[in-house]
């Protein structure tokens, strides 16, 4: 699990005012105006110049709001999905609890992963049922042009290119960031379905973490 990182009053700061990452927004919440090759110049650039605490400075999902109002370049990285997502770099993404890793073998992955992350009330991308327990949200690549798996079938455009397994636990904390506290829910022992948006606007089921 990830450390709380983005209150509200942050979202706001990234999501309001003309950010380039919000111009042209795709049906998934993307924005359209950044071309693939910009993007991966700062997410190097942001890898090159954050190198301290071994290497978990890299990742900007857990980064305090502290740190990140302090930082524009994780800004900018963190407005790439739009509201109420987080974007999945597996570049600069870890894995928290137990032993914490890098993404595993990211050089096999899509460059950024957007996750609809909890919100208050249920939307067509983000779902919480308490009855269950269980979290519901949407995955989708940011570039799906540039997927190394963009020629695989259904899931397999994100499965075929995860480099390892356990490399869907940080999807699946994302999907639950906070445990749900920014959007006043309590989600540590929740389950989570993640389904993927395909570049047609079609949806798949992705994964499941009971």
């Amino acid at each position: 699990m990830r450390p709380p990182v983005l209150t509200t009053t942050l979202a706001a700061l990234l999501f309001s005012g003309p950010a380039l990452a919000q111009r042209g927004a795709t049906e998934s919440g993307g924005a359209t105006s950044l071309s693939f090759e910009q993007v991966k110049g700062w997410v190097e650039s942001y890898k090159a110049s954050h190198r301290g605490n071994k290497g978990k400075d890299w990742d900007i999902n857990a980064k305090t709001p502290a740190q990140i109002a302090a930082d524009p370049a994780a800004q900018q990285l963190l407005s790439l999905c739009g509201p109420d997502q987080r974007p999945v770099i597996p570049l600069l993404s870890w894995e928290y609890g137990g032993f914490d890793h890098q993404w595993i073998n990211p050089q096999k992955s899509a460059l950024v992963y957007c996750v609809h992350t909890p919100v208050k009330n249920p939307s067509p991308n983000w779902r919480y049922d308490a009855a269950t327990e269980e979290v519901t949200a949407d995955v989708y690549v940011k570039f799906p042009d540039q997927n190394p798996c963009k020629n695989e079938h259904g899931a397999n455009q994100v499965k075929a290119c995860i480099g390892d397994r356990t490399n869907f636990e940080i999807l699946v904390d994302t999907a639950s960031i906070n445990d749900g506290g920014d959007a006043g829910l309590s989600l540590a022992n929740a389950s989570t379905e993640l389904n993927l948006i395909l570049p047609d606007g079609t949806r798949t089921h992705l994964w499941t973490d009971r």
